[in-house]
């Protein structure tokens, strides 16, 4: 839930992001610290504690009161089948490949490392089960581990609602699930015995032993929160984990940011992942650069457009036919860690000029900067939402949505990402969600006017009309009052002008009063 607090002394914030860092990863840079002083405040009322000092003595011996505090700083967005080529991919390739090479122990083990709520955990089973001979000749386990003890509880439950089966096909909700209440719907039992969930830091000094031997590893968004040395010393540790030929799955917005000489990295059509002595690998950041490019410009293909299913943000989205010059776009090799301000420098010199690149319809070679960007500082916020804004442009959704909730899950109080997300849902129809969003976007920054118009546009039903007229008179106040430029996108290609804009928000503001007549 977004929250707004006053300004807590940033020394204390510091010692307390400290703590935080240093015991579960989790680093609090630029915009995350306002994620953090609205958390505090929160935990700090529901204590009923007054001062921050007094808090501070109680997270240092209370280490529940500090998993406590964490769980109000992640975001447990999470749903069935998210991302589902990886499940594909793993299903049809990774399991069948591990399995002809383990005929004497046909036994895997498969790893939700950052399980939350466990619809992660619950996928993996559902889409081994689906393997031929599963449960019969070779046999299979799923651990989900999480710090959030309370996630934990929920997963082992197996209990959900609507919510998470937002991108679940229906024949696996109708088949998978027992309905247990009018919105309530518990897993089956043959699929529920297959996964367990144990609490585990992954910044623990020592894994248990259980944790050893995984066949496939889903460890994706989750990295997100760490900083970048944090994120190599997970990703060895878990590929220590795997086992020779276990592969190891990340989110495709996270994919590219953790290659090194620990693993290969695997191109399965349009889907990258990483792999422990694997036979057709790209090795080596300068290697697959040029790839990974063209697989984040899978939607831009010259005067293609696709239709968007209404009820479907989640698509896998076909293999790009994209007749690029290759040489205009640009790969360069990973340079050497920075200081903190030479990584600003450098990254806001590639921003600017991925927005140059915007502004003449270059979509291939600002995406490109972007990845730049995002690989020298994986925090840098307004690079996943202008990727997302380009990709959305595009009709590319589903990538789109993945990038807005991972700016989300840096910053609570990203204005773009709700906007786009919005604006998602609105090019989906999906009417409510779009409504949402729009209006958390109203929460963060009362004066976007931009979000106000979505809105109006959104009310569209006869019994709606108030709010619509409500919404278009702050639009157009708020562009009489010179907030044109204030519409809270990074780049935003207005088809009309500040006039136009005023113009069309009276016309729909007199054609709705017609109708109260």
């Amino acid at each position: 839930m977004i929250t707004k607090t006053t300004i807590l002394p940033t020394p204390d914030l510091e010692k307390l992001s400290l703590l935080i860092n240093q015991r579960y990863g989790l680093e609090f840079r630029r915009q995350r610290l306002k994620l953090l002083q609205a958390a505090i405040q929160e935990r700090m009322k529901v204590c009923k504690i007054s001062t921050i000092n007094e808090y501070l003595q109680l997270v240092q011996q209370q280490e529940e009161e500090l998993l406590r505090l964490i769980n109000l700083l992640t975001v447990h967005e999470t749903y069935f089948f998210r991302e589902p080529t990886h499940l594909t991919i793993m299903s049809k390739q990774a399991i069948p490949e591990l399995l002809e090479n383990r005929r004497q122990t046909p036994f895997l083990r498969l790893l939700s490392a950052g399980c939350s709520t466990g619809e992660e955990a619950y996928s993996m089973a559902i889409a081994a089960l689906t393997i031929p001979g599963a449960g019969i000749d070779w046999d299979f386990e799923v651990i989900g581990v999480d710090v959030d003890k309370e996630a934990i509880k929920k997963a082992q439950a197996g209990i959900y609602g609507l919510y998470s089966f937002r991108s679940c096909p229906r024949d696996i909700h109708e088949n998978c699930f027992d309905r247990v209440a009018k919105e309530s719907f518990m897993i089956k039992s043959h699929i529920k015995k297959k996964v367990r969930f144990e609490p585990l830091n992954l910044f623990a000094q020592v894994y248990p032993d259980w944790t050893q031997n995984m066949d496939i590893i889903f460890y994706r968004n989750v990295s997100i929160y760490f900083s970048e040395e944090q994120q190599k010393e997970v990703f060895r540790r878990l590929s220590e984990l795997l086992t020779p030929d276990g592969c190891l799955f990340l989110s495709c917005t996270e994919t590219l940011y953790h290659n090194n000489e620990l693993l290969s990295l695997v191109k399965n059509d349009d889907v990258f992942y990483y792999q422990k002595q694997a036979a057709k690998t790209f090795t080596g950041r300068a290697a697959v650069t040029r790839e990974i490019t063209a697989i984040n410009k899978q939607c831009l293909a010259d005067g293609q457009t696709r239709q968007i299913p209404a009820l479907q943000l989640k698509k896998q989205i076909p293999k790009l036919i994209l007749q690029t010059n290759r040489s205009s776009v640009t790969t360069r090799k990973r340079q050497s860690p920075l200081p903190l301000a030479g990584k600003d420098t450098r990254c806001q010199e590639q921003f600017t000029a991925a927005l140059e690149l915007v502004k003449f319809k270059k979509y291939p070679e600002a995406i490109s900067r972007l990845d730049e960007v995002l690989a020298v500082d994986s925090f840098y916020i307004k690079a996943y939402t202008l990727k997302a804004n380009i990709l959305l442009n595009l009709q590319c959704v589903d990538t789109a949505i993945e990038l807005c909730q991972t700016a989300l899950m840096l910053d609570t109080f990203c204005l773009e990402a709700y906007l786009l997300l919005g604006m998602a849902a609105k090019l989906a129809g999906q009417q409510a969600l779009a409504i949402q969003h729009f209006k958390e976007a109203v929460y963060v920054y009362p004066e976007c006017w931009l979000a106000h118009f979505y809105l109006a546009e959104m009310y569209q039903l006869p019994e709606e009309a108030p709010y619509a007229k409500r919404e278009y008179k702050l639009a157009m106040k708020l562009l009489k009052q010179g907030n044109f430029e204030k519409h809270g996108l990074s780049f935003f290609l207005m088809p009309f002008q500040l006039d136009d804009f005023i113009q069309l928000c009276q016309h729909n503001i007199a054609k709705l009063q017609a109708y109260d007549h």
